[in-house]
């Protein structure tokens, strides 16, 4: 990515001291050679990396550009061009590729680093760990931007994007196909597997099931339906679907893990993870509020099947007879809205592996793995849906998906995935788009893909734009 950096130099001047001025190592300046020394150093480097991912544009754009919400209550105009559907390559097409290779260089920076450094029999699995995070890392970060950017992830010769494998500045790297994309991130996701150690499993760091989970979810965009079912496996095996207390303690407080395979551990300062502040105004009123489309599904749920989720998404504060209905899935703490992001839970998985079943026409397993999910969210034991073709399998997916993983990520990239099948779109509720805002994005729409940002056509003359824009 072709990035310009402006070094100001201060000059001092005096005819006894320029000699002495212009010999001195700053006492604040990082030198590259000297910032990364001993395993410690890569250890604080690798905090810092966390300390810059960022799941919020993600968290926004799946949310706000579809149909689980509508304009606040308390509305200032915040992000009213993202939920008029409004995208090209000045508006709103930078936030994630700028973020997540800004992601990737700070990978390779400790990648690069750590070459150099002289390591003990007694530090190398513990160095081995920081590095298998910093791949990962970078794989996760070139998927996300190929899930967005990316022609098509079903077409291994289409477009895909630039793989930063080293530290830049100002390089023009031009665009692989997608299936060149794919090979990188799995080779850097086995390059991951093959450095952690066997007893790491960190649920707030990166992790060896997280691997697992990206090798499952990328197998899923990508049409290896065989390989999500049978990578699935070991997950469903090591992790247990929350029941109702726990599930509501993972989000309120984030006091249970029992699902979670990876989760961002938020902290006071980390200000690129608020993602609640996305939708509310600290601890008051919202600019971005609950559709009441999804509103009323959520309602139904709860009243008919003693469906959790309900009380997990709606803010107990909201003023139904306003129709004021606030988002609380990331409820304000003592110390404001730090909220852990979960990245990777297992009932994702399920619902995953339903949807590889449904494609490949099983569709009793693929009901078996949605219902295991909805039983676990309304403590119950019902039986499983009988499906009897490939859209009523993968409506009912897509209908599970939008209640169990609501402002986690997931609206946009699922509806772009599932909306060839269903010959549908992205469509509000009417109460969800009064006046001119729209109510709607159609099947061939070409926002859903990314075009490539202005920044990146202007400075790099070997980037091509994505076809349609």
């Amino acid at each position: 990515m072709k990035k310009y950096f402006v070094i100001l130099t201060i000059l001092a001047f005096g005819l006894i001291s320029c000699e002495e001025q212009l010999n001195r190592v700053p006492d604040d300046t990082l030198i590259r050679d000297t910032a990364y020394q001993n395993v410690d150093d890569i250890a604080t480097g690798v905090v810092g990396i966390y300390t810059g991912l960022d799941y919020t544009w993600q968290a926004d754009l799946n949310a706000i550009f579809t149909d689980n919400t509508k304009i606040g209550f308390d509305t200032g105009g915040q992000k009213v061009a993202t939920f008029n559907i409004q995208l090209d390559p000045q508006i709103n097409s930078f936030g994630i590729w700028i973020n997540q290779y800004n992601t990737a260089n700070d990978a390779n920076r400790i990648i690069e680093a750590a070459a150099g450094i002289e390591v003990s029999s007694e530090d190398q699995q513990r160095l081995d760990n920081l590095l298998a995070q910093c791949y990962l890392i970078r794989a996760f970060a070139h998927m996300e931007l190929l899930v967005y950017y990316g022609e098509d992830l079903l077409d291994p010769s289409s477009l895909g994007v630039p793989y930063q494998l080293t530290v830049e500045t100002n390089a023009e790297p031009p665009r692989l196909t997608v299936g060149e994309t794919l090979a990188q991130i799995n080779e850097d996701i086995s390059t991951a597997e093959n450095l952690f150690s066997s007893d790491f499993d960190e649920v707030f760091r990166v992790n060896p099931d997280y691997a697992r989970f990206l090798r499952v979810r990328l197998a899923l965009y990508t049409g290896d339906y065989p390989s999500v079912i049978s990578l699935s496996n070991p997950l469903i095996n090591n992790y247990p679907l929350a029941d109702q207390a726990q599930y509501a303690n993972m989000f309120n407080g984030d006091t249970d893990q029992t699902e979670v395979i990876y989760s961002y551990d938020n902290q006071v300062g980390a200000n690129f993870n608020n993602i609640a502040t996305e939708f509310r105004f600290g601890n008051g009123g919202s600019f971005i509020g609950m559709s009441n489309e999804l509103y009323n599904i959520l309602l139904e749920e709860s009243e008919s099947n003693n469906d959790i989720r309900f009380d997990v998404n709606l803010a107990p504060d909201s003023r139904i007879e306003l129709n004021e209905l606030k988002i609380h899935k990331y409820p304000f703490g003592g110390s404001g809205f730090i909220n852990d992001f979960k990245a990777a839970r297992i009932s994702e998985v399920y619902l995953m592996r339903a949807e590889a079943f449904a494609r490949q026409s099983d569709f009793q397993e693929a009901a078996n793995a949605v219902q295991a999910v909805r039983n676990a969210r309304r403590d119950a034991t019902d039986s499983a849906p009988a499906y009897s073709n490939l859209v009523e399998a993968i409506s009912d997916i897509a209908f599970e998906r939008r209640l169990e993983l609501c402002y986690e990520g997931h609206r946009y990239v699922d509806l772009k995935r599932f909306r060839n099948i269903l010959n549908e779109g992205m469509t509000r509720d009417p109460l969800d788009c009064p006046g001119s805002i729209p109510c709607g994005l159609s099947v061939n729409d070409r926002r859903w893909t990314f075009p490539i940002p202005l920044e990146e056509l202007n400075g790099n003359a070997n980037m091509v734009q994505n076809p349609e824009w």
